[in-house]
């Protein structure tokens, strides 16, 4: 049995190969094995002592497992055969560690089947062996790692901590500096603010003084004009006493005196004033029955006096009396003329409580900033009358005004306007010579937040786009309001004089009335302007004063079609402010429908009709008004809160239809404009119908008889007999009936 084992070990099978077959075996072995060192070169597990010792070379792959080719019994005699078992290990060349190979391994060269079960539970086993190693080696890596990271945070910390003490440092180096410069500002403010409130003491004592002064010197000039009134009337009653005693008078003949006594009988009367001359002189005594001595017609003829002198003295005592009045009236006006100067100079507009020349003082032109207000409007008024003195302070200041709108300088025109409004309190003021340099800045000032608003209103065309003006293009130290109010005042003042009046609509410009005219003004602004339209109407025409006849019916034509487009256009606030309310809504309109009718039924002269007829050949007025009155009636039934208003809409819009239709009814194609305004042709139709058989129930209540009947004479004249007996059939509990 051992000679078979013998024979069988020392096989002849390795003699039989060719030697270029076995050299190969051997490069192929020897690689095998380099390879395997160079890839375990670098193992980090060879820093292990126990792991080192135990390392096999290992690939990846199963035939890696093979031992070398040199490693197995049968080489050739040339390599001297070497037993399995006495093979343990082999340290290969060229490796600068020395890696063992297992001692199970080697059995792999003797039994082929039984090597390939051995190698794969060996590359189990020394897989499980390497993942476990591969893990620690990994765990060692990854701590040395964490540590680094940890030194390089804990540095991090440091170097972050140094940079917050850093900035703690000079944070409190810039707090300290900021609480140093505070208490220097404070202080400084401080001192700045009692050398102003000194400054402003000072200069209000030297007002005062001056003021004080200013009133003494007015009262003294009262007094002396009084005395000089009292002179003259003293002066002129004295010449008319001493041209009546220097009168031309008969000579007196001397007489011869009684008495021989060496004095003068004149110096005896002159003695005793209470004897009278006649008693002493001696009568000489009469006889009884003696004739009286008859005149000698041959006498002298008697003087004359002079009637010039007469005529004289008769005028100047006619005339002394009239002087004397004009002289008294000068005088209370003088005097009432100063009186309103130095309220004027005195006035203050709330809530400040400065003068206005003390603010005045303060203010200056961007054009000429080192020169105040204040000096212009004195300068200009130190060489006025004073009896002209209100009229020319208030055109200086309209000039001043005029000049920050054109300079867009806003702060000083509230100023402006309290003081003109102040102005035309006085009864004195003539305005008609103030309607020139005012109603032009008035205009001009409305006009700076009134042209924002009409540019971001929507177009007639497409009333669906809303678009609020923001505030950042209005200024709100301008208040167009205001401005109105005084342009209607000027109107009311002057109404009563057609020549002021003419003047007044003259300059008027038509493009501020149609800018005026759109609801995305305020309100107020829109019911002010209705009531300056107003003031308008003129026997033969309305509105702005043109040149010629084709100019002046465009303005009317334009300022109606305006008006009928305000009574449907939704109003629109500018933004940030509350919506309108539809009573607020209904009251503008309301404004809007009594200026139509105004214009159309002229009070000043009924028989003229050129306003009505402006609406009766206008192509879409009448329509317009058809339709205003379908949405007011149609409002109506919703029963708002403002239902008194939507009614007295809906009468008077009746009213002014149908005055129209009566005047210029064969005119009118009432189809045709109809068909202009889109929906007009239905809603006409079914308003009449609604306001023709209304019954006067809780919804209709408020509509006139008079409204009915008119709607039911309208809706006869458009309907065919037999649609007038199916309306009358439908509606069988109607008002009218």
């Amino acid at each position: 049995m051992e000679d078979d084992d013998d024979d069988d070990y020392g096989s002849d099978e390795f003699d039989s190969l060719p030697p270029g077959t076995l050299y190969e075996l051997e490069q192929n072995a020897f690689q095998a094995t380099q390879a395997s060192a160079s890839q375990y070169h670098s193992n980090p597990l060879n820093s292990n002592p126990v792991l080192r010792t135990q390392a096999v070379p290992l690939n990846n792959n199963a035939g890696s497992l093979r031992p070398p080719p040199r490693l197995h019994t049968g080489l050739t005699n040339d390599y001297n055969t070497l037993e399995v078992g006495e093979l343990e290990a082999e340290v290969y060349d060229n490796v600068d560690k020395p890696h063992v190979i297992p001692h199970g391994q080697h059995v792999l060269a003797t039994n082929p089947s039984f090597a390939v079960n051995e190698q794969l539970g060996d590359a189990m086993d020394v897989d499980e062996y390497y993942g476990q190693g591969n893990a620690a080696a990994e765990l060692n890596a990854r701590l040395v790692q964490m540590e680094q990271e940890r030194e390089q945070m804990l540095q991090e910390l440091a170097e972050a901590r140094m940079q917050v003490e850093t900035k703690a440092g000079e944070i409190s180096i810039i707090r300290r500096k900021q609480a140093t410069m505070t208490q220097d500002y404070d202080r400084q403010i401080a001192s700045l603010r009692k050398s102003m409130a000194d400054e402003m003491a000072k200069h209000k004592q030297e007002v005062e003084a001056a003021m004080s002064e200013g009133k003494i010197l007015a009262t003294e000039n009262v007094f002396l004009q009084q005395d000089l009134v009292d002179d003259a009337y003293q002066l002129r009653n004295y010449k008319s006493k001493h041209r009546e005693v220097e009168a031309p008078v008969t000579p007196r003949k001397s007489r011869v005196l009684p008495f021989r006594d060496g004095f003068d009988d004149d110096e005896i009367a002159m003695v005793s004033p209470s004897k009278s001359a006649a008693r002493s002189k001696r009568a000489t005594p009469t006889v009884p029955g003696k004739r009286k001595r008859q005149s000698s017609q041959d006498g002298p003829a008697p003087l004359q006096l002079n009637p010039a002198g007469v005529e004289l003295i008769m005028a100047d005592a006619t005339d002394a009396p009239a002087e004397v009045d004009e002289a008294k009236r000068r005088s209370a006006e003088a005097g009432r003329n100063q009186r309103f100067m130095m309220r004027l100079l005195s006035h203050r507009t709330h809530p400040n409580q400065e003068t206005d020349f003390e603010a005045m003082a303060k203010l200056a032109f961007p054009s000429e900033p080192h020169r105040p207000m204040s000096s212009i409007v004195m300068e200009v008024m130190a060489r006025v009358d004073p009896s002209s003195y209100v009229l020319e302070y208030t055109q200086t200041i309209a000039s001043l005004w005029q000049r920050a709108i054109n300079e867009k300088l806003y702060e000083p025109i509230p100023r402006f306007e309290a003081i003109t409004r102040y102005s035309l309190m006085s009864d004195d003021v003539p305005l008609s010579k103030l309607i020139t340099p005012l109603v032009g800045v008035l205009q001009d000032t409305v006009e700076v937040n009134a042209v924002p608003r009409f540019k971001y209103a929507p177009a007639s065309r497409d009333k669906r786009i809303t678009r609020q003006t923001p505030q950042s293009d209005l200024q709100p130290l301008v208040d167009s309001t205001g401005a109105m109010r005084l342009l209607y005042q000027i109107a009311c003042g002057v109404l009563h004089i057609k020549s002021a009046m003419e003047t007044f609509w003259q300059n008027i410009r038509i493009s501020f009335i149609l800018v005026m005219l759109h609801p995305s003004h305020p309100l107020g602004d829109i019911v002010l302007l209705m009531n300056l339209l107003s003031t308008s109407i003129r026997a033969d025409s309305f509105g702005p004063i043109r040149t010629s006849d084709q100019d002046q019916l465009d303005v009317q034509k334009w300022i109606v079609d305006r008006l009928t487009h305000m009574l449907s256009e939704p109003a629109i606030p500018d933004e940030g402010v509350e919506p309108y309310t539809a009573y607020d809504i209904c009251a503008m309109r309301l404004e809007v429908l009594l200026l139509l009718e105004s214009l159309a039924f002229n009070p000043m002269a009924p028989s003229q009709k050129h306003a009505s007829m402006i609406l009766a050949l206008h192509p879409n007025a009448l329509a317009r008004l058809f339709r205003s009155m379908h949405d007011e009636l149609d409002a109506l039934y919703s029963s708002p809160p403002e239902s008194d208003l939507r009614v007295a809409l809906v009468n008077g819009l009746m009213r002014l239809i149908f005055g129209v239709m009566r005047q210029h009814g064969s005119l009118i194609n009432m189809q045709e404009k109809l068909a202009c305004v889109p929906g007009s042709k239905q809603k006409h139709l079914v308003v009449l119908t609604r306001l023709a058989f209304c019954d006067g129930t809780v919804l209709e209540a408020g509509i006139d008889d008079e409204t009915v009947d008119m709607a039911h004479e309208l809706l006869e004249e458009w309907t065919n007999p037999q649609e007038a007996e199916s309306l009358a059939e439908a509606f069988p509990s109607s008002r009218r009936d």
